[in-house]
């Protein structure tokens, strides 16, 4: 009923704000205000997740990159299935997924890795308690995300952090933003591919997708080689450089790193 009296509200306002002159304009826009803090009233109420969100963003900003808890099963088939195929015949695997959400990653990856350890690490306390809740085997593991907690199940062969070190793309896009300094540092990425880089094996798979900067500007990119012309050539938010801005028609960035080591 509620969901209905808002939609219903909503759909008044925008109509007399385009058939209105300039003060019927303002007066109806003075008038959304309140009708935004009741849709975000009843957010808070009852839906969980957003109450989650909230609650990341108040009180763990300065540590989460995406807030969005958005996942679905099997989003990225030709990086994971090239990830697969870098690791013929070795079975023994101990794979990360990074920002796992909802759990729907650690559970394709087990399609791909049959055999292997899947640690699933989430900062978003609501998501993590729908991860345990899934039925998976007893070699999928899921880990509330604290450098601490992941570094006791490491090192990893491959770690996945897909659509996780961004911060709000879709709006970075649509507000036509041309410096992340003040929203999401440079420096929060590389910090966070630093901890990675720590716990990834030599020879092992660094998979960073999705993401508003590339690993290749980071202190650790000589560790690196670019494995496969995997790219993020679907992404639709801008990317940054290392001074957290803009660069302008650059190409893709890469997908899958090769840790260099004996």
């Amino acid at each position: 009923m509620l969901n209905s009296m808002l939609r219903s509200a909503k759909r008044t306002v925008k109509a007399r704000h385009a058939a209105g002159g300039p003060i019927v304009r303002r007066a109806v826009s003075a008038l959304s205000l309140p009708w935004k803090a009741a849709l975000t009233a009843q957010h808070i109420l009852f839906n969980a997740n957003y109450r989650s969100i909230v609650r990341l963003r108040l009180f763990n900003s300065g540590k989460v990159h995406q807030t969005s808890s958005f996942t679905s099963m099997d989003r990225y088939p030709v990086i994971f299935s090239a990830c697969r195929d870098y690791f013929p015949g070795k079975k023994e695997l101990n794979l990360l997924s990074y920002g796992c959400s909802t759990g729907e990653e650690a559970a394709t990856l087990r399609k791909y890795f049959p055999e292997a350890r899947i640690v699933g690490a989430e900062i978003n306390k609501h998501s993590l308690a729908q991860c345990r809740a899934r039925q998976m085997d007893d070699r999928v593991r899921f880990i509330y995300s604290s450098p601490d907690e992941i570094r006791k199940h490491g090192p990893y062969d491959a770690i996945f952090c897909m659509a996780v070190l961004q911060r709000r793309p879709h709006r970075i896009a649509a507000g036509n933003v041309t410096s992340l300094a003040a929203i999401y540092p440079f420096e929060r990425f590389e910090e966070t591919i630093a901890l990675l880089d720590s716990l990834v094996r030599p020879q092992g798979l660094l998979v960073i997708h999705f993401t508003q900067y590339s690993l290749m500007d980071t202190n650790v990119a000589s560790g690196y080689e670019i494995l496969g012309d995997y790219n993020q050539h679907d992404y639709l938010s801008p990317t940054f450089d290392a001074n957290s801005r803009i660069v302008p028609g650059r190409a893709p960035l890469n997908t899958i790193f090769i840790k260099r080591g004996p």
